[in-house]
């Protein structure tokens, strides 16, 4: 009995165990942060690669630019036991990224891997800079004078490297949300700027560069119509959002033009003096190379917008890439504008102070204004716009 009573190495014993326990916890711990770092490792490249198919989205390769993305992040389909695939879901773009982790001291208990997943849905949301210039060199955007440009619900992005990318003269003011340069700016007089730029930003690329030039045949295009006097017209297609070519367009004296909805070619020069009017809803306007040009330099009203669905969904003006004649828009006349002025390789010149609303988003080459106006967010009166970017959603 006394054999029974004697305790000595009773703490031998429980050490033992003890340290079993303990390696058996370290051992479930390692595992559990080996799985949880591959979790992070797979959300990681699936946020990428979603956010990479929505930006994809107009150019038909999705799926391709979401796998390339994740593989970029460390998760190659079809590599080290990772799976990725991409769909089209009701949200936007879905991505879903999948590896069958090894384990180690769970194989103690039989489980030699476990699946790990991750999910990012992305879709694509207006854009909040409103204003992209694409030269890459020289003054991308100039103000002379007292001029202001207020738009502070738009972003302006500056692809420039000059150390005057952006340059005010006189007292000429900007007052954005945001002013992206990758180069630098310059103020000479009083001019403000608002916020404080950041530069030495990445370029961006053409946000628009999907975006394929309308079909025509130039033997079909009409003449120049040549509108003067008071009267007032009304031209376009035959069938709403059909398509029509005119070699050049020109409205001269006091009278109205009004633009049936569709797509207007114009293989010439687009221009309006005098104090005539134009109005036009569901319109796009393409201004065909090499001699396409616009020039609205009267003091009429124009009252135009861009259709809000279908293939020119949002697009305004657009001058073709292969275009360099400036795009020149002058006057003291009202101005309801909605729409996208593209016009990759050619410089917009605004000059004026004209009143009314101008809800406009601007890709252009460079940008020049002289007077003063307001330019509002596109996104704000069309929600489907083109002008996109992506964002998560999930």
């Amino acid at each position: 009995m006394n054999r029974f009573r004697d305790q000595c190495g009773q703490t031998t014993i429980i050490l033992a165990l003890s340290i079993f326990c303990l390696c058996g916890m370290a051992g479930f711990a390692v595992d559990v942060g080996t799985l949880f770092r591959a979790k992070r490792i797979l959300q990681t490249a699936a946020d990428a690669g979603a956010i990479a198919a929505a930006q994809e989205a107009n150019y038909g390769d999705s799926s391709a630019a979401a796998l390339a993305i994740a593989a970029q992040n460390g998760v190659t389909d079809g590599t080290h036991g990772y799976t990725v695939t991409e769909s089209i879901v009701s949200g936007g773009y879905r991505v879903l990224a999948t590896q069958s982790a090894p384990t180690y001291f769970m194989r103690l208990f039989h489980l030699n891997s476990m699946i790990v997943s991750a999910v990012a849905v992305a879709a694509n949301g207006p854009a909040s800079g409103c204003i992209y210039t694409l030269d890459t060199s020289g003054t991308d955007i100039g103000l002379v004078g007292s001029g202001d440009l207020s738009m502070p619900d738009c972003g302006i992005v500056i692809n420039s490297g000059s150390a005057n990318a952006l340059s005010l003269t006189g007292s000429s003011s900007i007052q954005a949300l945001s002013i992206g340069i990758v180069g630098g700016y310059s103020i000479v007089g009083s001019g403000t700027l608002s916020p404080t730029p950041v530069t030495g930003v990445a370029p961006a690329p053409n946000p628009l560069a999907y975006i394929t030039a309308p079909a025509y045949t130039s033997s079909s295009c009409l003449a120049d119509p040549h509108y003067t006097g008071s009267t007032s017209y009304t031209i376009g297609p035959s069938t709403a959002g059909g398509t029509v070519c005119y070699n050049g367009l020109s409205i001269v004296g006091s009278g109205s033009l009004t633009l049936n909805p569709g797509v207007y070619v114009i293989n010439g020069a687009f221009s309006s003096t005098g104090s005539g009017s134009i109005s036009g809803s569901a319109i796009t306007i393409y201004l065909a190379p090499p001699s396409g040009s616009l020039s609205m330099t009267g003091s009429g009203a124009l009252n135009l917008s861009a259709p809000t669905s279908g293939t020119w969904d949002g697009i305004l003006f657009y001058e073709d890439a292969s275009d360099t004649n400036t795009m020149k828009l002058t006057g003291s006349g009202a101005m309801n504008i909605q729409g996208i002025f593209y016009a990759p390789n050619a410089l917009l010149n605004l000059t004026g102070s004209g009143s009314g609303q101008f809800y406009a988003d601007l890709v252009v080459h460079a940008l020049s204004m002289t007077g003063s106006g307001g330019l509002q967010n596109y996104s704000n009166v069309n929600l489907s716009e083109p002008l996109t970017s992506a964002r998560l959603v999930q």
